[in-house]
């Protein structure tokens, strides 16, 4: 399996597990360095992705999820994110992308999500009534994607705008 896009990880650790996984001629990365993630590794990351495209998988943790959020803002979110669920990985000392199993690794890869930041497919006040603010819903919602579980009502909304869907879409996973 060859991925045409660029993967955007957060180390070094991180590459070496992805082109071990792949192959090193069939996987090109980019590492942000963690959250030492300057302007010119920025401006790098939007060049590449007019070219050939980027992929962020940063790792299931809050500083994965910032360096996400800050390459998702900067590429005004016209480029492909990749997720890997935390309790998918067995190395409870370290939760990142080089600790995580080959085949979720490539399960992640392949199930690739695309935000539109320019979507609003539910209003904050359907997103109540409907009750996807409440825990066990939350976690059917974030199971279903492989988010981190701990994310807030509030990115959860906005995520699941990003994503277009409606109501009855959001339903069918939590299972009503």
């Amino acid at each position: 399996m060859k991925i045409m896009q660029v993967v955007v990880v957060e180390g070094f650790s991180d590459t070496i597990k992805l082109k071990k996984v792949f192959g090193n001629d069939n996987i090109d990365t980019i590492e942000t360095n963690g959250l030492a993630l300057t302007n010119q590794k920025l401006n790098l990351i939007a060049e590449l992705n007019k070219t050939r495209g980027v992929i962020i998988f940063t790792d299931p943790d809050g500083p994965g999820l910032k360096i996400r959020d800050i390459i998702n803002t900067y590429l005004d979110f016209n480029c492909f994110n990749a997720f890997i669920n935390k309790k998918m990985i067995k190395n409870k000392k370290k939760v990142g992308i080089a600790e995580a199993e080959d085949e979720d690794i490539k399960k992640a890869l392949i199930e690739l999500i695309k935000f539109d930041n320019r979507a609003k497919s539910i209003t904050w006040e359907e997103y109540v009534n409907n009750n996807f603010y409440l825990k066990d819903n939350r976690n059917k919602i974030t199971k279903y994607y492989n988010w981190d579980k701990s994310i807030n009502n509030k990115r959860l909304f906005k995520w699941l705008n990003y994503l277009n869907l409606k109501v009855d879409e959001v339903k069918k996973i939590i299972g009503d």
